[in-house]
């Protein structure tokens, strides 16, 4: 593709598109907001059922499951007639995917086949792949049919530095909040009253929420000491999983126990709507994020980009990836539990000091979504 065109049409793959929580649907809006003028087809997984869900799109439900889809993938090309004006777009891209696209362009490499981008999130997806995968993806890139994107630089330079293989650039998605969302502005007020502090998003192990009791038993010691009055509000979403259950029921049991009317805490559950869900973000005053930096040195965060957007303190895990969106006055980071809580504390008590971080940073990210555009039509 040359120019700054938008591409005629778009063929996203997106296997997994039948969970409500992730991020797949919302990459499908952020992908038309970035490329308004392109027409978007979805191949997913057979026994799509939640078509009402996204009802304006052409959802193409032909990709099996537990099997690699080549085959498949080749048949969805031909019938949206795609030519190289257009564009095959993963933005979630596993090794599947990746064998399906290579295994599409070892057998039709004609000028007039569409280029692939691929947005691969995690070290993991190539860390057990055989010297051959990788030989033949690096053909793959090569040739320019194939291009390989991340959402974070830190993967781009681990990927670059490991494998040899050539990444074209950042591909950054908003979530749930957009750089011109009205109640951004309506959502930013101080913390004369109580602090909401978000722990949001879909949890899982790696995302440290196990860690949330003891952050909140060195959070009310500090707090019992603080010379100001505060009160701190948790606001924590879990999923139904059994394990989740249990740390809910250990968090509610470790909160009766400090008898602390100044820190509060309510759950919410998961499979929230967008609506929904955006407005959790936008009614917490603080994100906390204490990710497992083994799982995130390289890979990039939704909840990250949405706070960002929405002029929110993040407080995070020291050597996190997206370095670029945290450094500027707008983060703070740690190691242990006792130092989120100081962390924590600090931004409570020093709301004005990260406004104009938040306001550079949200800045910032906006144009990094000007600069994703600009790979997707590259």
């Amino acid at each position: 593709m040359t120019g700054i065109r938008d591409p005629k049409k778009i063929l996203m793959v997106q296997p997994q598109l039948e969970s409500l929580d992730g991020h797949e649907h919302t990459q499908i809006k952020a992908v038309q907001s970035l490329l308004p003028q392109s027409e978007i087809a979805i191949a997913t997984r057979y026994g799509f059922g939640l078509s009402g869900q996204i009802d304006d799109l052409n959802i193409m439900p032909v990709l099996p499951r537990g099997a690699h889809f080549g085959a498949e993938l080749k048949e969805a090309v031909l019938s949206t007639g795609l030519t190289q004006a257009d564009l095959i777009l993963v933005p979630s891209a596993g090794p599947d995917e990746i064998e399906a696209l290579m295994a599409y362009y070892e057998e039709h490499a004609d000028e007039d086949s569409p280029t692939a981008k691929l947005r691969i999130l995690s070290a993991d997806i190539l860390s057990g792949c055989s010297d051959v995968f990788l030989d033949r993806l690096r053909n793959a890139c090569q040739s320019g049919k194939i291009k390989l994107l991340t959402e974070a630089e830190e993967l781009q330079a681990h990927f670059e530095d490991r494998y040899g293989l050539p990444i074209a650039g950042q591909l950054n998605l908003p979530c749930t909040i957009l750089p011109d969302d009205p109640d951004i502005e309506a959502g930013k007020r101080g913390f004369e009253d109580v602090t909401t502090i978000g722990v949001l998003g879909r949890q899982r192990s790696e995302k440290g929420s196990y860690r949330i009791p003891s952050i909140m038993k060195h959070l009310g010691r500090l707090t019992d000491r603080h010379s100001e009055k505060l009160r701190i509000h948790f606001l924590y979403q879990a999923v139904g999983t059994k394990r989740l259950r249990r740390l809910s029921l250990e968090l509610k049991t470790r909160f009766n126990r400090l008898a602390n009317p100044n820190i509060t805490i309510d759950f919410v559950g998961s499979g929230l709507s967008e609506q929904r869900f955006r407005r959790l973000v936008l009614d917490a005053d603080i994100l906390l994020l204490p990710y497992n930096v083994s799982r995130y040195q390289f890979s990039g965060s939704g909840m990250i980009m949405d706070g960002v957007f929405a002029g929110k303190p993040i407080v995070c895990s020291n050597g996190m990836a997206m370095r670029n969106v945290l450094s500027h006055g707008n983060c703070e980071q740690a190691t242990s539990d006792e130092e989120f809580a100081e962390k924590l504390l600090m931004v409570a008590t020093n709301k004005a000091k990260y406004d104009e971080g938040a306001a550079i940073a949200a800045s910032f990210a906006a144009d990094l979504l000007v600069a994703s555009a600009r790979n997707l039509r590259d």
